[in-house]
């Protein structure tokens, strides 16, 4: 009877770890942190350090084709080489909506920004697939 009692437990707690693996769950903080950083570094923006980067909201997004979530965020996002936003004529979303930016503007080096954005995620089998093209 002992052992029917562990073999089930060692089940059931198998079974909780699954459904709360980090491909289940929604990106939170160390996620959105790392493909932020992904993201700046690949939309060429010299020298751009992230200084702290917390999610402060999301939301699922889900329908019969696609499960989505936005996972909204506040960073402070540091220039130390500085850097020269030319924003106002952005078309598609790059580094000026990954930086919450919607206008020309010029930070000295070192200058800090406080941004707020969003960022999107698709969830696919490997996990949640991120605007940086990697699964988390």
């Amino acid at each position: 009877m002992k052992t029917i009692l562990n073999a089930t437990a060692a089940a059931l707690l198998a079974l909780s770890l699954a459904a709360c693996s980090p491909s289940n769950m929604p990106p939170g903080d160390a996620t959105g942190g790392v493909v932020l950083r992904n993201l700046l570094a690949g939309s060429g923006i010299p020298g751009s350090k992230i200084l702290s980067f917390k999610k402060v909201d999301g939301r699922e997004l889900k329908n019969d084709k696609i499960d989505a979530y936005e996972l909204m965020y506040d960073a402070e996002v540091q220039f130390t080489e500085g850097f020269d936003a030319k924003c106002a004529d952005e078309k598609q979303r790059g580094k000026c909506a990954f930086l919450g930016i919607n206008d020309d503007r010029a930070f000295a080096k070192n200058e800090i920004l406080r941004s707020e954005g969003t960022l999107h995620f698709v969830k696919s089998e490997k996990g949640w697939v991120a605007e940086d093209s990697k699964a988390y």
